[in-house]
């Protein structure tokens, strides 16, 4: 930074996202122990005490939608609440939109509607408390520009890879199941070079930039975006489970292979599909927790050794995790993973594949396995080797859990903290 520049102090930061999703609630209790969290703004979150959620809740009750179920999932819980300020009444009536638009569409523009008023009432919120911006990409360019004309900062969070990016690689897989060219996905694609010139704009105005891993910023540097004011900061792990490893092991039952999350081409489902059709193996089995998202055409004729249960409670899944004996995660594009971590604290080993930001964590035959992305016979071949390595396998479980140990969710808050100063202060700010 010249010596003649000003440094301006950003004092709090105000914490913007629609939804209060866990990595974002990680952001504010790092700024709240910071003593830097102004104020955290979102769309819908649960207020169980509340007059009008209690009104709405009862009338959902009656239409026989669990409202307060979908609403429980934006409970704030690493912050105090008094914190948070909502604008619900756009995601209210998406919500309500959703449960009838069978085509999609429509929801689609009333989100990205519900977005832009979203977005000009943030920028309204930081212009009168004059705190520094957290915004997350594609919810934030008016705020931004709102922003920079008063010279508040503007820090950017980007939990995905670039948007180009992954459809480049998503249309290369389509082309192979045309089914899933759906009339929805027609019009985003009509729709796409217009929200990527948004995030772009949104990168551009940005201060510091925050990625969750290598892979995510190496994302964006294909994308030719300017990439020195990225810091990376990958997600960190939950509390581990030590008793995990008590959980008793038989050499004689098939080996417990796990899929946890939606059962995807992105995921990469249809290769590990493949391997396993062509393995056909007679001593393991594949246990699937998450939603179906491939074509019928990949779904028939799914081997008996193969099980869909469908998605479960998290409390449930990760009883899973300590009762298998690894995790697949063969995705073909994903800015980190959570169910990486998430596994590791169970004491679960990982295969996952190069384009998965979770692999930083991952030391090839320590504790877990990497294999490049869209091979299924690659797949075939570390499937195989886990069924006749169970022993290695079985003492990959320790350095999983120690991963976990040395990576969890309070290194997180520290190192974005300390990322968060290092890059504001390359923008001419102090935090």
């Amino acid at each position: 930074m010249p010596k003649d520049r000003v440094v301006q102090s950003v004092n709090t930061v105000t914490l913007a996202h629609p939804a209060p999703t866990p990595f974002v609630q990680q952001v504010g209790r790092a700024l709240y122990e910071a003593d830097r969290l102004e104020q955290f703004t979102t769309t819908i979150v649960y207020r169980p005490n509340h007059s009008l959620t209690k009104a709405a809740t009862a009338i959902s009750d009656r239409i026989r939608f669990d409202l307060a179920k979908q609403l429980s999932r934006r409970a704030v819980t690493e912050f105090p609440l008094s914190l948070v300020k909502d604008h619900p009444w756009h995601e209210v009536l998406q919500l309500a939109v959703g449960r009838f638009d069978r085509d999609r569409r429509f929801s689609d523009w009333l989100f990205h509607r519900g977005l832009d008023a979203y977005d000009r009432w943030v920028a309204q919120q930081v212009i009168r408390s004059k705190s520094a911006v957290y915004g997350y990409e594609t919810a934030c360019l008016a705020t931004f520009q709102a922003a920079k004309q008063q010279g508040i900062a503007c820090i950017y969070d980007v939990p995905a890879p670039e948007h180009e990016f992954v459809e480049t690689l998503l249309a290369q897989e389509l082309q192979s199941y045309p089914e899933l060219e759906t009339p929805y996905r027609q019009y985003v694609k009509q729709r796409q070079t217009e929200r990527t010139q948004r995030r772009r704009q949104e990168w551009n105005l940005a201060d510091v930039v925050i990625a969750n891993s290598e892979f995510t910023k190496a994302s964006y540097a294909a994308a030719g975006l300017e990439v020195t004011k990225v810091r990376v900061v990958p997600y960190g792990a939950p509390p581990v489970n030590l008793a995990a490893l008590q959980e008793p092991r038989s050499r004689t039952t098939p080996l417990q292979f796990l899929w946890a999350g939606t059962f995807s081409i992105r995921k990469g489902a249809h290769y590990l599909l493949q391997a396993w059709k062509q393995l056909q193996p007679q001593n393991a089995q594949l246990r699937v927790f998450g939603s179906m998202g491939l074509p019928a055409t990949l779904t028939t004729d799914i081997p008996e050794s193969i099980h869909l249960s469908g998605t479960v409670p998290r409390s449930e899944l990760y009883q899973q995790y300590r009762q298998a004996d690894i995790l697949v995660f063969p995705t073909l594009c994903d800015g980190f993973g959570m169910v990486v971590t998430e596994a590791f604290a169970q004491g679960l080993p990982v295969i996952t594949t190069d384009r998965a930001g979770a692999a930083d964590l991952i030391q090839h035959g320590v504790n877990g396995l990497i294999v490049p992305a869209g091979d299924s016979q690659a797949l075939v071949e570390t499937l195989s080797w886990c069924i006749t390595h169970r022993t290695e396998l079985q003492a990959m479980r320790q350095a999983a859990l120690d991963t976990a140990a040395k990576w969890q969710w309070s290194d997180y808050r520290r190192s974005l903290i300390e990322n968060l100063q290092d890059g504001l202060s390359a923008a001419g700010f102090e935090l």
